[in-house]
């Protein structure tokens, strides 16, 4: 009897440090897949704006400066367009380019943890009218726990991926 109570003790014990160490390692593997794929769209996302030429939404007159968008537009060296939208519907972030659409990134929310409402993950800084002096790219992204196992919990802590870039062509004009 005794030793049937002491097996069933470490039994108990052994299962709850398994589901323990299964959380920690769904948790840890969420979010460094994340950052990774998160720091990798940010890193093309500031090439994209350091060697594009020309960019949109545009301010609505002149003396508005900065303009909060869903969406970037980039004209690239070559002549074409290249459009980055959220998608608050799906939680995306896609890439437009001729036609063809395809997803960057999935789990984009851009509501911060503890914040009452949206961020826009675009915040274009323009300067003398339609000449962008700075982009900010703001994304809160949510780790992909979808396909996880009860076993192993819920939730894994939100992302959140910010960048300032110049364009080349505003930061060497004398």
């Amino acid at each position: 009897m005794i030793a049937t109570t002491l097996t069933a003790v470490l039994l108990v014990a052994v299962m709850v440090s398994l589901r323990a160490s299964f959380h920690a390692y769904r948790e840890t593997t969420e979010s460094a897949s994340t950052a990774v794929v998160g720091r990798i769209v940010m890193e093309r996302l500031q090439a994209l704006i350091r060697n594009g030429i020309d960019f949109a939404p545009y301010p609505g007159t002149l003396s508005d400066a900065v303009v909060e968008s869903d969406a970037l537009e980039i004209q690239r060296p070559d002549g074409t367009w290249v459009v980055i939208r959220w998608n608050p519907a799906t939680g995306t972030l896609h890439w437009e380019d001729d036609g063809a659409d395809w997803t960057l990134l999935e789990g984009v929310t851009q509501r911060p943890a503890g914040a009452a409402s949206n961020v826009s993950p675009f915040a274009l800084e323009f300067h003398r009218g339609r000449h962008l002096h700075r982009a900010t790219i703001d994304l809160c992204v949510i780790p992909d726990d979808i396909r996880g196992l009860d076993i192993e919990g819920v939730g894994s802590p939100e992302l959140r991926l910010i960048g300032s870039v110049m364009p080349r062509n505003m930061a060497w004009k004398p």
